[in-house]
């Protein structure tokens, strides 16, 4: 996976930043489409522009629908 894949999540186990950087889960994420914005290597962790926010997923909870050129 890489910067510009479109990908659905798996999972709803996704957390997302609020005011103030706090995390919560996410479960209404499941099964939404969403763009990855960056990927973290030593976590395999992606974080990606999903239904209005940013919000970090584990790799393995994304599926590549269509890769970025």
């Amino acid at each position: 996976m890489k910067v510009g894949d479109i990908v659905r999540v798996k999972t709803g186990s996704g957390y997302f930043e609020e005011d103030e950087d706090t995390t919560c889960y996410w479960p209404d994420a499941k099964g939404q489409i969403g763009m990855i914005i960056s990927t973290e290597s030593f976590w395999l962790g992606a974080k990606i522009m999903i239904l209005g926010e940013i919000a970090e997923f584990d790799q393995a909870e994304l599926e590549v629908i269509n890769e970025g050129r």
